[in-house]
Order: C-alpha cells, then sequence, then structure tokens
C-alpha cells in the first residue's frame, strides 16, 4: 500500500465556514505530519443570490457572509485574504496553497466576471464544489440543505437533480479547476429519490470530461463523518478507476480535528477501486 497522501487541498478556515483560524489549521497540519496544506475557502457568488427562495434561511446560517451576489464587491477581502495566508506560510516555514472552493454556474456572463476575478488574486489552485440547486437557465438557485423543504413538486426534483450533474460536467469541462470536490454530495440531501443507480447517464458523462480534461476527482473523507459513506459512492469510483482517473483524497476539514481523518480508509478505498494515480499540486 502507498504512503498515505501527507496533505490536504480542501480545507476552511473562519474566512469562510471554517471554525478555526488560519494559523491553528497550519500549526495542527505540521503536527499530524503533512508536507504542505491548501486552504480553499468557499467562493460563491451569484447574481440572484439574495432573490433565491433558499435565502431566508441562509441568512440565518452561521457564516452566512460566504454567500455573495457580486464578484467585485469582495474583491479586496479576498485579495486580503491570499495575503494572510502567503504572509502564515513565511511565518511558519510551512508550505501553504491558496486554493478556493467554487460554486460554479453557468449563467450568461458568470465565467467571465469570474475568470476576471480570479485574475486579480494571487491563487495556487481552484476546485469546483457545487452547494446549490440551479433551474435549466441557472437564473433561480436553491440550496441544497433546504431543498426539499422549499421545491414540494416532486415532478421537479428529477429535473433539478440531473441539472445538476450536467452544471458539474460543464465546470469540468472549463477546464478551470484542479479537481472536482464531492461529487454526489446532494445525495446527503435528496432523500430517498436519489440512488446509487439513479442518474446513471448524468454521473458517467461527468467522469468522461474528468478523463478528457485530466481533472482529478476528490474522495471526500466528511461522507464518512455526514452520511457513513465516502463522497462520491463506491460504484463511481469504481467506474473511475476502468476510466484511468486521478484521484486527490480530502477531508474537507472545517476545523483542526478533521484534518487528515480518515485518510488510511479512503486510500484503501481507491485501491480496492483501482484508481492508482494521485493528485500532487
Amino acid at each position: 500500500m502507498p504512503e498515505l497522501q501527507p496533505y490536504t487541498y480542501h480545507s476552511h478556515t473562519n474566512f469562510s465556514d471554517g471554525h478555526d483560524e488560519l494559523l491553528a489549521m497550519v500549526r495542527r497540519a505540521k503536527e499530524i505530519g503533512f508536507c504542505e496544506l491548501g486552504i480553499s475557502d468557499h467562493l460563491i457568488v451569484h447574481k440572484n443570490m439574495y432573490q433565491s427562495p433558499s435565502w431566508p434561511d441562509l441568512k440565518e446560517k452561521r457564516a452566512s457572509y460566504v454567500y455573495n451576489n457580486d464578484f467585485k464587491s469582495i474583491l479586496d477581502k479576498y485579495q486580503r485574504h491570499c495575503e494572510d495566508i502567503r504572509r502564515v506560510s513565511r511565518q511558519e516555514n510551512f508550505r501553504l496553497l491558496v486554493g478556493f472552493e467554487v460554486d460554479y454556474f453557468p449563467y450568461n456572463g458568470w465565467e467571465e466576471e469570474f475568470r476576471w476575478f480570479v485574475s486579480q488574486l494571487d491563487v495556487d489552485y481552484l476546485h469546483s464544489g457545487n452547494h446549490f440547486f440551479c433551474s435549466d437557465d441557472c437564473e433561480q438557485i436553491i440550496n441544497m440543505t433546504f431543498f426539499l423543504n422549499i421545491c414540494k413538486d416532486t415532478k421537479l426534483h428529477k429535473q433539478y437533480f440531473s441539472q445538476h450533474f450536467k452544471i458539474l460536467e460543464q465546470a469540468v469541462n472549463s477546464k478551470m479547476f484542479n479537481f472536482l470536490a464531492h461529487m454526489d454530495y446532494m445525495r446527503r440531501f435528496a432523500g430517498d429519490e436519489y440512488g446509487v443507480d439513479t442518474l446513471r447517464a448524468e454521473k458517467e458523462a461527468v467522469l468522461k470530461a474528468l478523463r478528457n480534461t485530466g481533472t482529478a476527482l476528490e474522495i471526500s473523507t466528511k461522507g464518512l463523518r455526514k452520511i457513513g459513506e465516502f463522497y462520491p459512492d463506491f460504484s463511481i469510483l469504481q467506474l473511475a478507476g476502468k476510466m484511468g482517473i486521478t484521484a486527490v483524497i480530502s477531508d474537507d476539514a472545517h476545523c483542526v480535528d478533521e484534518l487528515g481523518m480518515d485518510f488510511k480508509k479512503a486510500e484503501n478505498a481507491l485501491q480496492k477501486a483501482g484508481i492508482v494515480k494521485r493528485l500532487k499540486l
């Protein structure tokens, strides 16, 4: 068995919805033997964020400030965050990478605005991790956490679920992201209507996009903490193995105690699925 991956590229500080400060995360990473740490706080911007039917619930959540409706208004804050990461990296003599977890929204104009925004930042990498369901034109969004309470028309559910995977495919094909995070994160919130065998064609299309673009697939140990299984499920990992897709293990750490959690279990799952290539930035 190969050496356990001594880094994570998916971690959050209290800049977004993490519980701990950057310095605490870095010192814990050093303590557990990581060789580097990627900080990937959330970057979530949609022009209609505050018109979303889920906004009344979202704005009551802790760290609701991570949800924004305009790139320009948050530029200074994100630039200072990048500078803080570089400063702590020098201070601690430890390799820190600046990244962001991005919700990808394919409405007209979003990608151009996003590319401009990122060009203004000192960024090492990006990964895509969507937390919203979108209408067909992506003008309306509903946060997954509140979806079943908001969208009562079950006839629309499959449409939203299918659209979700099509957006993931678009995100991968944009070639802007180093890896795709928690590919089937939606199953935590989709209820009994979502199963391993549903939306098979859409999932395979996402995996083919990963293979064709050389984008990595994340296996997230956060799934073990939330639903008792990895994101993505093992059938997806097996298909990724057959396609020769590169993987990266992530803890999606939101506090110091989650860094490196269950990496051995994740490595075992990847080996069982036949996935041998690993992402190293």
